[in-house]
């Protein structure tokens, strides 16, 4: 109700009472969509006019305001010139402050369209806030004296009043199309304590209390910490909710926008961590379902190593190029077993074969459920604090959940966009001990991270023979020296992004970064190596992808 006709009815009132025959000494700019104009009265008083589409308001308080920097003045011949009544327009929504100079300020508080204006005697536009260039010159309607507002000028006649009812069955939008002026909450107040009244009698009686408002402490009413409404006077259909009566009604308007822009500050960010938890959380459970498969996959170790321990002890009865052969479990009850063979290779090899498969079957089932163990716990944290998110509606209880767990949301790996912005324009990685891996995104990047990111000492990684990303290991990210599984890490990050990524295992150059050069004319990403070490690797990314 900020920038409901009512209120800017007695809005206008209260800045003639106060400000009438003051000096204009600024008009300024240094917010978006934010007008002010300091007067001297005779002490410096600042009236701010939003025309943001959900903030409309004015508002007057004493002091300046105004930052050293990023603000820009405005309407240059309002400068020096006195105000010499301030009313509201009969017809709608403008408040209009008459100078001296025979200028007219014209204040609009029509939502998206809300706009301040200068316009001469004939309603010629001289100056405006918003949209300049394209109302500069035009001519818009003007009233230029003050007119009492009566009932006459807010309740239509009776007939046509009713006929708005006939047309629509629900009684609020035909109260509000009826008499525009009301707004919602008058118009809720005006049904809530109807009865068996007479709709247009009670309409008229609450119009009349409403403009006949002197002296007003307007209230604040409020949903535990949230505010709901702002309003001149005490509303009945909102007994219920605690509220806040204020001195007059500029320090009233500042109170709501000032809780209302907190609670949506908290619903915004309650909204935007509670959502990336979610999406964290099913990203996880999709992510243990598939190690859950590769762990029963894994277990196909023993039936490898029981292949092979079967063909190297009966290697005199297996000749080369059988596709399979049955051999006795002599290990286990004696059954026969049908043994898959590579018709290419001797039994010895297929023996080899098998002993291998065993190996890295074991070591995949090893690593899939180190891994399954730490997706789980992950798992468990984003249920609970999901949880104990559950609930909270007050921002005062949303800071508290911060305080106690914003550490954990962090460590999963949650960021503000801020943060997100600032990281470095690559891949990311954390691998073992903490140290901070970067990845290139094309030949470009990689240059950048090479030449540009890279220091002299961090470790340069790349899948020799193929194209791909170039890889740093950054020293310094974390404690001490990285270790060989860290740099095993890097190396098959490195792998991972290349072309050579369905491989089994892909040769990674590995040198420190001041060995890396590039030769004069080559194309971007392409560098050349001074010292390397070559190190065979399987193509992984690290658990924890960021």
């Amino acid at each position: 109700m900020i920038s409901n006709y009512f209120t800017l009815l007695h809005t206008a009132k209260l800045l003639h009472q106060r400000y009438a025959h003051t000096v204009i000494a600024e008009v300024y700019s240094q917010d978006k969509n934010t007008l002010s104009i300091v007067l001297y009265a005779p002490e410096p008083h600042t009236i701010t006019i939003s025309c943001t589409a959900r903030e409309n308001y004015i508002v007057a308080r004493s002091g300046v305001f105004r930052q050293r920097k990023n603000s820009v003045d405005l309407f240059p011949s309002l400068i020096d010139k006195h105000i010499e009544s301030v009313y509201i327009s009969a017809a709608d929504r403008t408040v209009y402050c008459k100078t001296s100079g025979n200028q007219w300020l014209c204040i609009d508080m029509f939502a998206s369209k809300s706009n301040v204006m200068v316009c001469d005697e004939h309603g010629t536009i001289l100056d405006a806030f918003l949209n300049r260039k394209e109302l500069l010159l035009t001519t818009r309607g003007l009233q230029k004296a003050e007119r009492e507002i009566t009932i006459d000028d807010i309740l239509p006649e009776k007939e046509s009043f009713q006929s708005e009812f006939s047309k629509n069955d629900d009684v609020l939008k035909a109260l509000k199309k009826a008499v525009p002026k009301l707004g919602t909450v008058l118009a809720n107040e005006i049904l809530f304590g109807i009865g068996s009244a007479d709709l247009y009698e009670a309409a008229q009686k609450k119009i009349r209390e409403v403009l006949s408002l002197t002296n007003i402490s307007p209230v604040v009413n409020f949903d535990e910490q949230s505010p709901v409404c702002f309003s001149l006077l005490p509303l009945t259909y909102l007994a219920s909710y605690r509220m806040e009566p204020y001195d007059d009604i500029f320090i009233g308007i500042q109170k709501f926008i000032s809780f209302e822009r907190s609670t949506s500050s908290f619903i915004q960010k309650k909204r935007e961590i509670v959502g990336w938890l979610t999406k964290e959380l099913e990203k996880t459970v999709r992510t243990i379902r598939a190690v859950e498969t590769e762990l029963s996959e894994s277990s196909r170790a023993e039936q490898y190593q029981l292949f092979a321990n079967l063909l190297t002890a009966n290697l005199h009865v297996v000749t080369k190029g059988l596709k399979s052969v049955t051999l006795e479990n002599t290990y286990a009850n004696n059954e026969d077993v049908v043994i898959p063979l590579d018709i290419s290779l001797s039994p010895q090899k297929n023996a080899e074969r098998f002993y291998e498969k065993a190996k890295k079957a074991k070591t995949a089932k090893e690593e899939s459920q180190l891994r399954l163990v730490i997706l789980q716990k992950r798992e468990s944290s984003l249920k609970d604090l999901i949880e104990k998110s559950n609930g909270i509606n007050e921002s005062i209880l949303w800071k508290n959940y911060l305080h106690s767990y914003g550490g954990m949301v962090k460590e999963l790996g949650y960021m503000t966009e801020k943060e997100q912005e600032e990281l470095p324009p690559f891949k990311i990685f954390t691998v073992e001990g903490g140290f901070t891996v970067y990845a290139g995104k094309n030949s470009a990047n990689n240059d950048l991270l090479t030449f540009k990111f890279a220091k002299p000492n961090d470790l340069w990684f790349h899948a020799r023979g193929s194209s791909g990303s170039h890889v740093i290991l950054k020293l310094g990210s974390a404690q001490g020296a990285p270790s060989k599984k860290a740099i095993e890490q890097a190396a098959s990050i490195a792998a991972y992004y290349s072309k050579m990524k369905n491989a089994k295992h892909v040769p990674v150059a590995m040198t420190e970064r001041k060995f890396v050069h590039k030769p004069k004319g080559a194309p971007a990403g392409t560098v050349a190596l001074d010292r390397e070490k070559v190190i065979f690797i399987k193509p992984l990314l690290p658990n924890n992808e960021t």
